[in-house]
């Protein structure tokens, strides 16, 4: 079946919520009351940026207890990965949880300002209607394009399989799909995931 496969990437613009936080007390409200977009930005933000942020933890919202002094919290969330969820809502409801096992007033004096983002997704010239084509177009995709065919198809879809991963299905290549579909995002940047799904293709 020929299904013609159009390759999209992906921009972020991030904006301020208005909302912030300065005790694990206003955190937990915060939470509550911020935007999808917010903890998209905040789980995901190393990983859009290929993991490169220098940080001992992957996410902001973990590494900012963890500054100030909270570590079973900051390992709690630290523990969290969000390429396993297919609904932000629950990502949330998660969040709330293991705050909820914690109450404190003191006032932090760094405080947390949670961001948004505005998500701009464009299609870019490339396109594949055979496995060579889609080959190269991988080859020849931006990091953004991984970024937006890989994880937020899944979020987007509701799907627990990637853009990549369906097409190749659909075609035929169900090994080379799984292969795709099986790699730890979370472990890696985005420039060592490119080239471990290029090596799944031409296996």
């Amino acid at each position: 079946m020929n299904i013609i496969f159009e390759f999209k990437t992906e921009f972020w613009t991030p904006t301020y919520t208005q909302i912030s936080a300065n005790t694990i007390n206003d955190f937990k409200n915060a939470i509550k009351l911020i935007p999808l977009n917010s903890l998209l930005y905040h789980f995901y933000i190393n990983i859009f940026n290929y993991n490169l942020v220098s940080s001992i933890y992957t996410n902001d919202i973990a590494y900012w207890f963890y500054k100030n002094s909270y570590y079973s919290i900051a390992e709690e969330i630290a523990s969290i990965d969000p390429t396993e969820y297919l609904d932000l809502e629950n990502l949330r409801q998660d969040l709330i949880n293991i705050l909820s096992k914690y109450s404190d007033d003191k006032i932090i004096q760094n405080s947390f300002y949670f961001l948004t983002i505005k998500r701009n997704i464009f299609f870019t010239n490339l396109k594949a209607n055979t496995l060579e084509e889609f080959v190269n177009g991988i080859r020849n995709s931006s990091i953004n394009s991984i970024f937006y065919h890989l994880i937020m198809s899944k979020l987007d879809n509701k799907k627990p399989i990637n853009d990549y991963s369906e097409w190749l299905s659909i075609q035929g290549y169900s090994q080379k799909a799984e292969l795709i579909n099986k790699i730890d995002i979370y472990a890696l940047n985005l420039v060592q995931v490119k080239k471990l799904i290029l090596e799944a293709l031409t296996k």
